[in-house]
């Protein structure tokens, strides 16, 4: 297992190189390294590290998460993240990225559908500590066996790797069930529909966009429209798209220079001022503040 740089294009998105049929990697990351710490940067596998020596802070979204020996953290698919160096000197963890998708194949979208799919999409999910409950536990030992099995290169090492994989997943899954199974009441004509909503919002959220025009994207009247949508995402559509606007401003700050007007404007709000509003509600911080605190970008435009 080698040490390798973190390094990210003008997306900050990670750089990495992986064999097309497994998709899969393992590093084990010395803190002190050039080109570890301090580094923002997102990619769309999920990331698993465990801490096996020293300390390490993980920085996301949801806050700074401080890792002793043992403890470890799950990242999301395109949760922008970053390491923050201690005063433990020699400090390192072992960090395994992997495309969720690896564990389904084309004859298995029930898998996709049921489990992988809701974990990927679930706000709950954009990161999570592993350390304090057993199940945490047995999730960083099973990654740890992973980062030996990747060692070794041995014949059949792909197939114990996506079994424990699997089986991290599980664990996963199995103890944040409340989270993952809100879309699975929901019988297939409402799914349809519900994608329908949700692609009119994902397409359309950076223009003036109201109740009735979702509704009548999917022909259901605004009643059925809230109804569907109350059961499968846990909110009224205005607040979803209000928050998806919220998402994508936020990588806008991360991504490009454009001024807080500007990004307002693009991502479907009136006015800089009601954006600035409904960002701070959402983030607790202002769009200035939250880009100065997470993207080290200054705070003049």
């Amino acid at each position: 297992m080698r040490s390798r740089p973190i390094v990210t294009d003008d997306t900050k998105q990670e750089i990495t190189n992986y064999i097309d049929d497994f998709p899969f990697s393992t590093d084990r990351q010395l803190v002190s390294q050039k080109d570890i710490a301090g580094i923002p940067h997102w990619h769309y596998e999920i990331q698993i590290s465990v801490v096996t020596s020293g300390s390490v802070i993980f920085r996301t979204p949801g806050g700074d998460f401080y890792l002793e020996k043992g403890q470890g953290i799950f990242v999301n698919s395109g949760v922008l993240h970053e390491i923050i160096s201690t005063s433990d000197e020699n400090s390192e963890y072992i960090c395994i990225n992997f495309d969720p998708h690896m564990l389904c194949g084309q004859s298995e979208k029930l898998i996709q559908k049921k489990y992988i799919d809701p974990l990927l999409a679930c706000k709950e999910l954009e990161e999570l500590y592993l350390g304090k409950e057993e199940w945490q536990k047995k999730i960083c030992c099973l990654a740890y066996k992973v980062g030996k099995l990747s060692d070794k290169e041995s014949f059949g090492s792909e197939l114990s790797i996506k079994v424990l994989l699997f089986r991290i997943w599980e664990i996963i899954t199995l103890h944040n069930q409340d989270y993952l199974t809100r879309e699975n009441a929901i019988n297939q004509v409402e799914r349809e529909r519900q994608d329908i909503f949700l692609e009119y919002i994902h397409s359309n959220y950076m223009h003036h966009v109201m109740l009735g025009d979702i509704a009548q994207a999917a022909n259901v009247s605004r009643g059925e429209c809230c109804r569907l949508f109350k059961r499968a995402q846990n909110m009224s559509p205005m607040t979803y798209m209000a928050k998806y606007r919220i998402r994508q401003s936020i990588k806008l700050l991360a991504c490009t220079s454009l001024s807080v007007a500007e990004i307002a404007e693009q991502t479907g709000f009136k006015t800089s001022s009601y954006f600035t509003e409904c960002f701070k509600k959402e983030t607790g911080l202002t769009p200035v503040k939250y880009r100065n605190i997470y993207y080290h970008i200054d705070e003049q435009r």
